[in-house]
């Protein structure tokens, strides 16, 4: 990579980026430069018609290498946001996405309007921490637990947990297996997609750990005991759960949440796309 003016590598990383059709290329390539010099985005304007660092094109080629790849450009500059917040990932997590904020939304809002004080909350599949710990930080006075059953996510977790100044417990284990008591508020983001979809994923997506995605072959491979410790550990009474889910196995999902909570509130809630993302579980 020879030594350019800023805007001409971006143009030129853009290029590359685009000639493997990826989506956003021009917003990549910027991310990329950004953060292979340490630049803010005013940093980078700024610096738009000057020579690129010397220094630091070797890092930066190392990036976009990667990017051209196919690997997620969260793994490579190792940050992602989630709720206004910036949170470290790497391969042994799932990187959250937008959609997900809902299961805090919901969370919360669910606690306000029962008015739970001091509630008790459990984040199950937690990966990098992002649902546990901002429920943590948005609402201080609950009490969270999250847990995974991958030692690398919950390292990740951690670190987020200690970065971002959030209390909470995290035990490695099997869904709700390492919990004891009750819960006011379960939510979790557990494996989904069918075991067939798998192939067919984004060249992106299929770089994220297939323990956090693989539901097997009818999505419900980890939805089944997940449903049954939330079952025990759920509160028999002014509660709930919000689990994400995928809308290939919506109809299957709200067939077991029945049967396996016939005197809960069942309900199925659309993202901003219109499509179906959570289950909703809730007892008067």
């Amino acid at each position: 990579m020879t030594t350019k003016t800023v805007s001409a590598l971006i143009q030129s990383i853009t290029a590359r980026l685009n000639a493997v059709d990826i989506e956003d290329a021009g917003i990549d390539a910027r991310l990329l430069l950004r953060s292979a010099f340490g630049w803010s985005a005013a940093e980078q304007l700024g610096f738009l018609l000057d020579p690129a660092p010397v220094d630091k094109l070797d890092q930066l080629e190392e990036m976009v290498a990667r990017r051209e790849s196919r690997e997620p450009l969260q793994y490579i500059t190792g940050r992602t946001e989630f709720f206004r917040r910036q949170f470290s990932v790497n391969k042994n997590v799932l990187i959250p996405r937008p959609e997900t904020e809902q299961l805090v939304v919901q969370a919360m809002a669910f606690i306000r309007e029962r008015k739970i004080e001091n509630p008790r909350m459990a984040d199950i599949c937690t990966g990098s921490g992002a649902i546990g710990i901002t429920l943590a930080l948005e609402m201080p006075a609950a009490e969270v637990h999250a847990t995974d059953i991958s030692s690398g996510a919950l390292t990740v977790a951690q670190q987020n947990a200690d970065d971002l100044g959030a209390e909470l417990d995290m035990y490695e284990g099997d869904l709700l297996e390492p919990l004891s008591g009750e819960f006011d508020v379960i939510v979790s983001n557990p494996p989904y997609i069918l075991a067939n979809a798998m192939p067919s994923l984004q060249a992106e997506v299929a770089r994220e750990p297939s323990l956090a995605l693989d539901g097997g072959n009818d999505g419900l491979d980890v939805i089944r005991p997940l449903f049954e410790g939330i079952s025990a550990r759920l509160k028999p009474t002014n509660s709930a759960a919000y689990i994400e889910i995928d809308p290939p196995i919506e109809d299957a999902v709200m067939a077991l949440a029945l049967e396996t909570f016939p005197h809960a509130g069942i309900s199925l809630l659309t993202d901003l796309a219109g499509l179906t993302r959570c289950v909703s579980i809730e007892h008067a």
